[in-house]
């Protein structure tokens, strides 16, 4: 009979995803009761989705960290990658649009965001080349083959339109480049094509536009701020050092609309007050010390660069997200990793850091 011998992994990682993990469930339930009961007359419909969300989440997490070997994705990492490449294309053509976006494909009675599979996807690829080609990272000649892969895997994801998953992808794919040795000249390359890159997607939309001189405004004056970021700032201000009790966030009255998604925070902030506010804030930095830690104890390149690249991957965007709620980063939309109301992103992050949990059998070993 197959046997898992859960000994191995370390528990202490496995206990501190899942508190995390229901701790969002419940700040969804709390942030989305209000608003669902009043469009939908239904106040438990987005904790119960996400309910469903959290335990096909859980099946994913159970297969990434007991079941499969870190080693079937550096075996499948093109057929990963083209697969991914397809689905970000297709989603232009026949995907399903939103608010003016086309990021998701329908299928059968729910939808998927492609996007959020390219993110494992790229860390997967630039694990594999990185492991393979390592001695050609310091040379120009080796930077050409991840960049060509980030471009084609990126440029669709623009087109959907959504800058706020690719300069993600792009800066956890760099900072894996970075480790393995790329020389400083192509670090300042890439950080000033990043730059360059993203201001041109900035001016050709007019709301991003608007958006960034409202982010640039706000440094002279906090009044012209985006109506999200005041509204933000002033829960998490109200919030306290104990916060108002749960339940008693007042942002959360309709006075931002989806606050269950990308402003979660400032509904823990002002119901939890400084101290939830911390705990979400210590939850990734652990997070981010462990997925370090891990890396220097696995057995090869691969798995080294994986473990790397998972962690930067969910850390950078807690860290883009939380900086966009507290006015630091102009508005983008990129959920809180684990706390945010999501579907494709809740299960892909519950999947990724399943990986990392596999790979924690090779850091107790040393």
């Amino acid at each position: 009979m197959f046997k898992i011998d859960f000994s191995k992994y370390d528990y202490t990682l496995i206990i501190i995803i899942c508190i995390g993990i229901i701790f969002g469930s419940f700040m969804v339930f709390s942030s989305s009761v209000i608003m669902a009961d009043i469009k939908w007359a239904s106040p438990y419909k987005f904790f119960v989705k996400q309910i469903l969300w959290v335990c096909l989440g859980f099946v994913t997490m159970f297969i990434t960290g007991f079941l499969l070997d870190y080693n079937i994705y550096q075996k499948y990492s093109k057929l990963i990658y083209f697969f991914t490449l397809v689905c970000v294309v297709v989603v232009l053509f026949i995907g399903v649009s939103r608010l003016g976006a086309k990021r998701w494909l329908s299928v059968s009675f729910f939808t998927v965001q492609p996007s959020e599979l390219a993110k494992i996807a790229m860390v997967v690829i630039v694990a594999d080349f990185i492991s393979r080609k390592k001695d050609l990272i310091d040379k120009w000649i080796g930077l050409f083959a991840p960049t060509l892969l980030v471009v084609l895997m990126l440029v669709p994801i623009v087109l959907e339109p959504d800058l706020g998953t690719p300069v993600l992808i792009a800066c956890v794919c760099f900072a894996m480049l970075f480790c393995a040795g790329i020389r400083m000249k192509a670090v300042l390359l890439g950080v000033l094509s990043i730059i360059i890159l993203v201001a041109e997607e900035i001016v050709r939309k007019p709301y991003r536009l608007l958006r960034f001189k409202d982010y640039l405004a706000s440094f002279i004056n906090i009044d012209a701020s985006s109506y999200q970021v005041k509204q933000a700032l002033n829960a998490l201000g109200s919030g306290g050092f104990l916060g108002k009790g749960v339940g008693k966030s007042e942002i959360k009255l309709m006075y931002l609309p989806e606050v269950h998604t990308d402003f979660i925070f400032p509904v823990i902030g002002e119901e939890l007050g400084f101290i939830g506010a911390s705990f979400v804030i210590i939850f990734f930095m652990y997070i981010f010390f462990k997925g370090l830690k891990m890396s220097k104890c696995m057995p090869d390149n691969f798995s080294k660069y994986l473990c790397l690249g998972i962690t930067c991957l969910i850390v950078f965007q807690a860290i883009i997200n939380l900086s966009v709620t507290t006015g630091i980063f102009p508005a983008k939309g990129l959920p809180l990793p684990f706390i945010s109301f999501g579907g494709t992103s809740l299960v892909i992050n519950m999947a990724a850091v399943g990986i990392l949990i596999n790979l924690s059998q090779y850091s107790r070993l040393k």
